[in-house]
């Protein structure tokens, strides 16, 4: 990402700023993806483009041929233009290439830059300014009349009042300190501090995904300010005015649009233009702590009611501080004139505020600042306010469900945090070019030896030869006379020949075609096409968004060699979209499970099946009999839900932070000009009477803030405003229960009209759960409390119940188990239940109030709300508790969790049954039942990759909870710790839970990944998945995608401080190395010495010698771009910032060091941090506090076992078999088979059998399992003994080894044994030898980045996992870790990043290759990234596909780019010494020329159309990509091979057809033998042993063995099957996929084409008359039409030379085959194969149809004879 063309500002010091002043000299707010601008394209892509070793080369001969050609310094064998004119041809391509995909990037800039904002201005300057423009859809276009004071000591006649107008502006013109307004579903223009919006007290809704990944709406508030400055701010009175006003006409919750206009104006420049910044007040000290400034003087309880919950409760307990002064008068506050002739002129002493925030940095969580309000009173002090990451908007963000928000820039442009967390558009290097670089540098080695040898060689005949050459004009004597010819006039001699460099010069020219251009140009050619092909592949295509792929730059061969691929995970692997798909209540599971398997991988065992009923089932009621001895006459103990099912709703329904909003964005076309408050204040007057009564509104102003949102913005005049805040309160804003009528719901579960508003998707989950499937639905939160409706029957109506709850008697377990255990069969009608449900007239409305909300945090890792009753279920009090099962079901946590315990030496044991026969009684029982069916229900929620919480009741006493309030209340009102008071208070109440249940919730997956994921990982690429979101959720989304499987070993290192990190990491590193994974580092290596000659040592010294090189080489480019761009004018500072990393780069030589001695100080570093550790105070209270000495220590705090949920789940399950083995049948279970039986009574009848719901499947899970496809098995192989007497299913099935059919025994027996099916051993779980996964926070890396030995460390641990996963990662770590693979992996691996947001650009320009999802989340990523495609599962096209055919097309074009010039390169180094090393060229000039167009469309075709395997056999065999990615055709072997061959056909040709048509072979002045045009009259006619008529053969020769080499090449002549041409519909892959593009290219592309090319080369030169293509005419028809002999060694000789390449191919494949080569081979033996069944099946249907009819026949026949 680039920067903005304005001045940046580096000033790391704290920024202060003008409220409503733009501050010119900062940043503008433009920001640019584009590499390029108008002036430095052609500088900076030619320098580019010269970066390539070729270009410059051809650029270098180029000019070498221009001075030879015209100055007599020396002689050029070619003329310039032959290099030059290709040349330029081919970077005018390339550079046509990157300006439009630049020029793509300049139009989304433009989109973005230029898109529409609006601005609070004063409407005088909006006036004054040309082209100013107002926002008309905002009040009409009016402005804002701000009344500035209503004091009584205001001069007569004058009004003091400013005009504030909404001005429409550019984003780019955003400055930092404008005021900006933003509309609902707008994206946030720049970072800026809220100050106002539409929600309650001035909160908002953002949506941070293209920041952070995450989709759910985050709440965002705005400085809380006292209510009676709120008074003065809002309307202009004076305190004296504002003190005889009622307090209960105060409203701090709602404010219109103008009346946060004018709130804003009254402070800040937008009314005083003059003012002078607050912070010069001379009474402002910032530094200045008064101890009284404290807490508002405002009861607990009353602060409780304003909401703790929602909006309402947001307000930072800094702003208290201000409610003390707002009690002084506001007489002396500013006055000023905003220039009209009734308006007074502004004082220039006044005040307005000031922002004091941090620099610009990257850190997307965190902001500080400080805003400054001006003084009551002249002699006051200023407010200050404290900001935190809680008040700001980033830039990125999307306002949602808040009709507008005000807010002052604070940063723009360069300076927001999402620039900040970008980097500069890189300048990508794919491997090929770098390998096409390296082999120009190899061509050019062997090119300067064969020029040294050539022109050492010509020096020397030269000289020995001098006096037999005369005829070139050489003598030493200046008049002698012509040998021979006396009477001729003497000459002008040579007296000497050319020296050494002169003939340097004159090969270079000769043999400039030793590196290949072409090979850019047929290169660059594939490359379009095949990019095109990704284009327009229909299996790449979105259908429901109607988005193909497309891709962004030509570095398409990279996609062939990944190795590495970093994800991000919200919106790329997930959708985000929160399921409740399962829950766990009474011990049984409700909710069919969704695939929990690795795609590929062995089907589970049928024992840890459990079995489920359908969601529905748990609203069915209590067994038939009295459960707490008195019955209710209202409700049958049937209609009534079991304990625990009732509990679990309620904890769904009420323990959550969810708010009910009215839902803005119904439709996608909102209009944001409307406004709820607006209209409501126009209406105000016919709402007045709608007073709070207990926190409760009337039904008339209830239904019309319901029905508010559908008018526009209207202006308010200054007499309305004043009436607005008494009346309109929280309930418009959010919504209430009593605004709906009926059970209408929205999509959400929400009441009709409006929509849930959680903090996390998950909370949104299981409140939405609850009211769309199980009827509890929220309908408003608001000072009152939370408000339900259901019509479930309750509990809480039984008197006796809820007095045991009030004192204290009250036994939850004894009701639950009473509830679910009886014997008697369960009765209930679901029907009914549902009918119940829908009907209006059942529902009734809850109003549970809240006393407190304890907030979720990560040591506690559960949240919990204390709630009080409704009235009528006798008022008493209950904590709701909802978390993590580690937290949840801890014996001091909850009640009946003493029966399972862990074993505290080691947290991931197994888990430990305390007195497994103790039988207490059958309350003891069922609680232990229950947490065994939990644990085992866990484990397999966490298995299918579901996010499990755990849920917990407790009833609370008046005295415990009176008590616990006062804790709770001084906790929140304690200045000091007031986090750790809060968590104290939290762990006090949250203990003696009953445990009512547990959840799983799917964050359902995109399309295909799973198989995706499993299938690249076959393919041996590494998956990292860097996201932003919590570890827990970072660990479920792993097991649900597949990335993490319940087999692995997790390594969690979690940010537990500096130390603990690294020693945690040091002590994983170390098991590594001690268990043999990490070899290199172990004692015996890293110990050997590293003195003396050895190749190693002399590998890092030619390593320092090119990196010095190199570091000269880009010098010297980047001094002659600066030198360009200082001509041209241009920025120069992105070059400077190249040569001081160069710089850098030179002086981190130093710290380079050799591989061994690098390992060693890692490994010394390890083990010196884990000493540090264990000897340090915190290391000896860990050890103390976990009973563990040092060995034991370093054990604890890595990761030796699979986690602890599946270990203790499977312990669970194990123990339930063995009871149910005993005849211990749990109530449980005989609950679950009574449910059973009630949902197969339903279904009986009215059930279709073609239709499968869920009630079938529930069915389904209570039948036995069968043992899987038997399909393999030969149950003839059984014996009798086995059928009869063998106990064990398998063997008495048939199911063993032994009676595998016997094809399959040969492949069991031959094939090893599959790891990943396989449970681990004993021996695997102690000492961690199964698969590993390492799952770290970016908290955590920030204690390890930066550091070059422990960057390794935690490499080399990554490096021997199967998965990593990095959670809660800003954008920037994201990249530092692409770049620690990078850099730490020898050779560098390929990487791929692939991410769909803003926060993703960083690491998809850091990765070789960047994939852009074309999501939800913007076009940042795909704007920054190489390629875009709709969803993540076209990865797999892309790499294994197209990635592969690509790689293995674009290597051989290569390979043969540089053989076919190589080859004619060498034709004419062997011919010069015939010609006494002349430098006299053995082709035409031009014919040299043309062999670049002549040869090039064969290999041309090959690289766009050949392909190696199909698509249906790659996708099958994904291993086959190993090939590519470990680059098979580009290996120094096959290197080899191919100069081996250069030279074998090179002698071929050479001395095929020089020979023999030389030395007499070609001179004959016979008639006999010739062609048809001979003429006797001229008997030399047939002769050809003339320069031209040698060299034409000989290159045609040339010609026909090129043509042959790339057909021998091509692994697919003809694409699908036979015949290639077809107009049917259905055959293979159609027409245009089938035709032999490869043989069209040779046969027209290059044969016929090199002929018509002679010909044509004839004509140009017979008709142009004498000149430069003279020395050509004739000669075609010479050497094809008149000797016959030409045309046989035209075909004798190619077919010679690549007689050597076939017998080659033959052994090779033959004795030491490449996998490819195989693949290749299985391929057609299965297409054989296919092929004879496809024949079979063919005959076979044919036949019965004949013998049907013959069948048919015969009985019709027979027929009339029985009747």
């Amino acid at each position: 990402m680039g920067v903005s063309s304005s001045k940046q500002n580096t000033d790391d010091t704290d920024r202060i700023l003008v409220a409503g002043r733009p501050a010119i000299d900062r940043c503008d707010n433009m920001i640019t993806t584009a590499k390029y601008t108008i002036w430095s394209f052609l500088p900076v892509a030619l320098g580019e483009q010269f970066r390539r070793f070729a270009n410059m080369y051809f650029l270098m001969v180029g000019c070498i041929m221009a001075v030879g050609y015209y100055t007599d310094l020396y002689e050029s064998a070619l003329t310039p233009w032959t290099t030059l004119g290709p040349l330029a041809f081919v970077i005018s391509v390339s550079l046509l290439v990157q300006g439009l995909a630049d020029a793509k990037r300049h139009k989304s800039d433009n989109e973005t830059n230029n898109f529409p904002c609006v601005i609070l201005r004063r409407g005088q300057d909006i006036d004054n300014e040309t082209g100013a423009e107002r926002e008309t859809s905002i009040l009409g276009g009016k402005d804002v009349i701000v009344n500035l004071s209503k004091s009584s000591d205001t001069v007569p006649g004058k009004k003091v009042q400013a005009k504030v107008g909404f001005q429409k502006i550019r984003r780019m013109d955003i400055r930092q300190g404008h005021i900006v307004l933003v509309k609902n579903r707008e994206m946030v223009p720049a970072d800026m501090v809220l100050l106002a919006s539409s929600g309650d007290n001035g909160s908002s809704y953002i949506e941070t995904s293209s920041i952070d990944g995450e989709t759910n709406l985050k709440l965002r508030t705005s400085p809380h300010l006292p209510t009676k400055l709120l008074e003065h701010l809002r309307r202009g009175k004076s305190m004296k005015d504002i003190a005889e006003s009622s307090e209960e006409n105060i409203d701090v919750g709602i404010e219109s649009l103008e009346q946060a206009t004018k709130r804003v104006a009254r402070v800040s420049a937008l009314a005083y233009p003059n003012g002078t910044s607050v912070m010069k007040n001379p009474n402002y000290r910032p530094d200045e702590v008064h101890e009284d400034e404290r807490v508002a003087k405002r009861s607990f309880f009353e602060r409780m009611s304003m909401g703790v919950h929602g909006a309402a409760g947001r307000a930072s307990m800094g702003f208290h501080n201000m409610a003390d002064r707002a009690s002084h008068t506001l007489d002396n506050m500013v006055h000023g004139s905003g220039g009209n002739d009734d308006t007074f002129e502004f004082l220039d002493e006044r005040y307005v505020a000031s922002l004091k925030s941090e620099a610009p940095n990257p850190h997307v969580n965190t902001f500080s600042g400080l805003l400054v309000l001006p003084p009551i009173e002249d002699d006051d002090s200023p407010f200050e306010i404290s900001l935190g990451a809680e008040n700001i908007l980033l830039r990125g963000a999307v306002v949602r469900n808040t009709e507008w928000v005000i807010g002052l820039a604070c940063f723009t442009g360069t300076d927001t945090k999402l620039v900040q967390n970008s980097f500069e558009t890189p300048s990508k290097f794919s491997q090929l070019d770098v390998l096409m670089n390296r082999t120009v540098l190899f061509v050019l080695v062997i090119m300067f030896l064969c020029i040294s040898y050539l022109a050492s060689m010509a020096v020397l005949s030269n000289q020995r030869e001098f006096d037999n050459i005369w005829y070139a004009g050489l003598n030493t004597n200046a008049t002698a006379p012509w040998p021979y010819l006396p009477d001729l006039e003497a000459p002008e001699w040579t007296p000497d020949t050319q020296n050494w460099i002169q003939m340097f010069f004159l090969y270079v020219t000769l043999l400039s075609n030793f590196v290949p251009l072409s090979l850019y140009v047929t290169v660059e050619m594939c490359n379009f096409f095949l990019l095109y092909l990704v284009y327009v592949d229909v299996e790449m295509y979105d259908d429901r968004t109607d988005t193909r792929a497309v891709a962004r730059s030509t570095n398409i061969t990279d996609l062939g060699q990944i190795q590495y691929i970093f994800s991000d995970k919200t919106g790329t692997l997930t959708q985000n979209v929160m399921r409740f798909k399962r829950c766990s209540v009474d011990g049984m599971v409700f909710g069919a499970p969704i695939q929990k398997q690795r795609p590929g991988a062995e089907e589970a065992e049928a024992g840890s099946k459990t079995a489920f009923h359908p969601l529905r089932r748990l609203l069915v009621g209590q067994s038939v009999g009295e459960s707490n001895g008195k019955k209710d006459d209202q409700f049958p103990n049937e209609e009534r839900m079991t304990f625990n099912s009732e509990m679990f709703l309620r904890v769904l329904s009420l323990c959550h932070t969810v708010v009910v909003e009215k839902d803005l964005d119904l439709s996608d076309n909102i209009d944001a000009s409307k406004s709820v408050a607006s209209h409501a204040s126009s209406t105000s007057n016919t709402k007045r009477k709608g007073k709070k009564i207990f926190g409760k509104r009337d039904r008339a102003a209830s239904e019309m803030s319901a029905n508010s949102a559908g008018y526009g913005l209207e202006k308010v005049t200054e007499n309305e405003e004043a009436e607005f805040g008494a009346n309109r309160t929280r309930a418009q804003s959010t919504g209430s229960a009593s605004l709906v009528s009926g059970i209408q719901t929205g999509k959400d579960g929400a009441p009709a009209g409006f929509a849930y508003q959680a903090e996390s998707p998950d909370e949104g989950a299981l409140v939405s759960a609850a009211s769309k499937s199980f009827g509890f639905q929220v309908v408003g939160r608001d000072s009152s409390g939370i408000k339900i409706k259901c019509s479930h029957p309750t509990i809480f109506t039984d008197e006796n119940i809820v007095d045991d709850i009030k004192n204290g008697c009250f036994n939850p377990v004894k009701l639950a188990s009473e509830s679910s255990s009886n014997l008697a069969p369960v009765k209930g009608n679901t029907v009914a239940i549902d009918e119940r449900i829908r009907d209006p007239s059942s529902q009734r409305t809850e109003t549970w109030s809240i006393l407190a909300v304890n907030k979720f945090d990560s040591d506690r890792k559960r949240m919990s709300i204390v709630l009080r009753a409704p009235a009528e279920f006798g008022g008493f009090s209950m904590v709701l508790c909802k978390g993590a099962d580690s937290a949840m079901l801890d014996p001091s946590v909850a009640i009946g969790a003493e029966s399972l315990a862990n074993d505290s030496s080691r947290e991931s044991a197994t888990l430990n049954v305390v007195n497994e026969d103790y039988d207490t009684g059958e309350e003891a029982e069922w609680v232990f039942s229950q947490m065994l069916g939990l644990q085992t229900h866990l484990g397999e929620f966490a298995s299918e990759g579901l996010r499990t919480l755990v849920l917990g009741v407790r009833f609370l006493t008046e005295k415990e909870s009176t008590e616990w309030l006062e804790t709770y209340k001084a906790a929140a009102t304690s200045i000091k710790d007031r986090d750790a008071k809060l968590k104290d208070a939290a762990f006090e109440i949250e203990c003696r839970l009953h445990i009512v249940g547990a959840t799983a919730i799917e964050d359902k997956l995109q399309d295909g990944v799973g198989d995706t994921i499993a299938t690249l990982e076959n393919a041996g690429i590494k998956l990292w998945v860097l996201t932003g979101d919590k570890r827990e959720t970072a660990i479920e989304i792993g097991y649900s995608s597949h990335v993490l499987t319940p087999k692995m070993h997790v390594t969690e290192v979690a940010d537990k401080g500096t130390s603990f990190v690294r020693a945690q990491c040091a002590m994983e590193f170390m098991r590594l190395v001690k268990s043999g994974h990490l070899q290199s580092y172990q004692r015996s290596e890293v110990d050997q010495s590293d003195d003396g000659f050895t190749i190693a040592n002399a590998l890092f010294a030619l390593g320092k010698c090119r990196r010095s090189l190199s570091r000269a080489y880009g010098t010297q480019i980047i001094y002659l771009r600066l030198c360009f761009a200082k001509i041209l004018g241009m920025d120069c500072s992105g070059l400077e910032e190249a040569l001081e990393l160069i710089k850098g780069e030179q002086g981190k030589e130093k710290s380079i060091l050799k591989d061994v001695v690098r390992r060693r100080h890692v490994r010394d570093r390890a083990e010196k941090t884990i000493q540090d550790f264990l000897n340090s105070p915190e290391g000896q209270i860990y050890k103390r506090k976990k009973g563990l000495n040092d060995t034991t220590a370093s054990d604890e705090m890595t990761a030796d076992n699979v986690p602890s949920v599946f270990a203790h789940a499977k312990s669970a399950r194990e123990v339930l078999e063995k009871r149910k083995s005993e005849g211990k049948l749990s109530a449980q279970e005989v609950r679950s088979l009574s449910i059973a039986q009630l949902t197969a009574h339903e279904m009986e009848g009215d059930h279709d059998p073609n239709f499968i719901d869920e009630d079938t499947l529930s069915l389904t899970s209570f039948f036995p399992v069968s043992g899987g496809d038997t399909s393999d098995f030969d149950k003839r192989r059984r014996t009798v003994l086995e059928r009869l007497f063998a106990v064990d299913r398998d063997v008495r099935k048939g199911r063993l080894i032994k009676h595998l059919k016997k094809e399959k025994r040969v492949e069991a027996l031959s094939s090893p044994q599959n790891n990943n099916a396989a449970e681990p051993t004993t021996d695997e779980t102690r000492t961690g030898d199964g698969p590993r996964a390492l799952v770290i926070e970016g908290a955590a890396l920030k204690h390890l980045l930066g550091d070059p030995e422990l960057e390794e460390l935690i490499f080399a641990i990554a490096s021997n996992c199967e998965a990593v996963i990095a959670c809660r990662v800003s954008p920037r770590q994201k990249a530092l870790l692409v770049r620690l693979v990078r850099h730490n992996v020898t050779p560098e691996p390929v990487t791929l990043a692939i991410g769909d947001g803003a926060n993703d650009v960083g690491m998809i320009q850091e990765a070789h290759v960047g994939i852009g999802i074309s999501g939800k989340e913007g076009k940042q990523a795909v704007n920054a990234s190489d390629f875009a495609i709709a969803q993540f599962r076209f990865l797999e096209t892309l790499i294994l596909i197209h990635g592969r055919w690509d790689f293995f097309r674009q290597s051989i074009v290569v390979l043969f780019s540089f053989y076919k010039n190589s080859l004619m390169a060498g034709c004419l180094v062997a011919f010069n010494g015939e010609t006494l090393y002349s430098g006299q060229p053995l082709f035409d000039q031009w014919v040299i020329s043309s062999l670049n167009f002549v040869a090039g469309f064969p290999i041309l075709f090959y690289g766009m159309f050949d392909r190696c395997l199909d698509k249906d056999y790659i996708r099958r065999n994904p291993e086959v990509y190993q090939a590519s990615r470990e680059n098979e055709l580009l290996t120094n072997r096959v290197l080899l091979r191919w100069i081996i061959l250069t030279f074998v056909h090179l002698f071929a040709i050479y001395y095929g057809t020089v020979y023999l048509l030389t030395n007499g072979g070609g001179v004959s002045s016979a008639f006999k033998g010739l062609m048809v045009f001979e003429d006797p009259d001229f008997p030399g006619d047939g002769e050809g042993g003339d320069l031209q008529s040698v060299g034409t053969v000989t290159y045609s020769c040339l010609i026909f063995t090129l043509a042959l080499k790339v057909l021998f090449e091509s692994k697919s002549i003809i694409n699908g099957e036979f015949p290639p041409f077809t107009c049917s519909k259905n055959s293979g892959e159609g027409f245009a996929s089938r035709i032999a593009y490869t043989w069209l290219a040779q046969t027209f592309g290059s044969i016929i084409f090199y002929y018509f090319f002679l010909f044509m080369y004839h004509l140009i030169g017979a008709n142009s008359g004498p000149g430069e293509f003279s020395n050509f005419v004739a000669v075609p028809h010479k050497v094809m039409a008149r000797r016959s002999v030409n045309w046989l060694i035209m075909f004798i000789v190619p077919a010679c030379a690549m007689a050597f390449d076939l017998f080659g191919k033959v052994f090779s494949n033959m004795y030491y085959p490449t996998q490819t080569q195989i693949h290749i081979e299985i391929e057609a033996k299965e297409r054989a194969l296919a092929k004879q069944k496809n024949s079979r099946r063919s005959r076979r249907n044919r036949t019965p149809q004949n013998g049907e009819r013959n069948n048919n026949e015969t009985t019709e026949q027979s027929v009339p004879a029985s009747a």
